[in-house]
């Protein structure tokens, strides 16, 4: 299953772009991709990438010819006139989990296209900037991020999984004894087991439809991840009201919590999934070398 999907789009300007040279289709066996909130069906094909005038050869990708919700998909990149064509995925690898498809990062690192085995995502909180974000490959920016790293180990290849030893608000503790976690790139939520969720919820004080007055985010209280880094280290990430409350993309007078119930699509193993909101608020940097996942406070620019 691919992961962190990236889109394609076949634009004269876009960032990413398929280069048909050489170019091999594999009609005859169609794929489906479950991702939290839509199913993408497609075939495989092969070809030459271009990231950022870097050239992948041999690159194998998903082009996908149903998307269960493609309003979703135009949610996340805030663009709904353009056709997506494909999807890259972007997951914590060991090749051998998955069935000799091999990530475009991994192709990049073994092509000797990057520095480093490193990519690094800044997504930028300010929705009237010009900037959205950035995707690095091949190390980190200075000028997105304050400080320096906490790195985690990831615990499971496959997903970017990683340990959370609790989650605290007010007098309020989840993951008492310690959980597993995902870092998402591809969900705007952030996911929880639903007793623990109803029960953030209600100490934010959101209605039945997860609404809260927009007019008391300033004042709603810090929500506390305490992660464990390398050598025991235990560093605490916070998410404030504007961090974990956001506008509803179809009537901006309406604010809604990002704490939503655990979806079966993840194993029981994995209680918590640390969407965009997280990754917001904390420069994220994947260290595929290293396997781990190392977090900065994001810089508002």
């Amino acid at each position: 299953m691919l992961k962190n999907p990236v889109a394609m789009v076949r634009t004269k300007n876009t960032y990413i772009r398929l280069e048909f040279n050489p170019y091999i289709v594999n009609k005859n066996g169609l794929l489906q991709v479950r991702y939290l909130d839509y199913n993408v069906t497609g075939f495989l094909s092969n070809g030459t990438v271009n990231v950022a005038n870097l050239n992948i050869k041999w690159q194998t990708f998903l082009e996908v010819v149903n998307i269960s919700d493609q309003h979703i998909l135009e949610l996340y990149s805030n663009i709904s006139n353009r056709k997506f064509d494909g999807l890259l995925g972007l997951n914590c690898f060991d090749i051998f989990t998955l069935n000799e498809i091999k990530p475009v990062f991994y192709n990049m690192i073994q092509q000797e296209l990057v520095s480093s085995g490193v990519f690094s995502l800044y997504l930028n909180r300010n929705a009237s900037a010009d900037l959205g974000g950035k995707l690095i490959f091949g190390g980190s920016d200075p000028a997105y991020y304050e400080g320096n790293f906490t790195y985690v180990p990831v615990t499971r290849r496959g997903y970017w999984q990683i340990k959370i030893i609790n989650i605290q608000l007010n007098n309020f503790t989840s993951c008492e004894k310690s959980c597993q976690a995902i870092v998402d790139t591809t969900t705007w939520k952030i996911i929880g087991p639903e007793k623990d969720v109803s029960h953030i919820n209600r100490l934010i004080e959101t209605d039945s439809q997860g609404s809260v007055d927009c007019n008391r985010i300033s004042q709603l209280p810090i929500i506390r991840f305490n992660l464990r880094g390398f050598n025991w280290v235990d560093k605490t990430f916070i998410l404030t009201g504007k961090d974990y409350i956001i506008r509803h993309p179809d009537d901006k007078s309406t604010c809604v919590t990002v704490f939503r119930k655990h979806e079966s699509k993840y194993d029981d193993y994995v209680k918590w999934v640390l969407g965009m909101p997280f990754i917001g608020r904390y420069y994220t940097e994947f260290d595929v070398d290293r396997g781990r996942v190392g977090f900065a406070l994001a810089k508002n620019v």
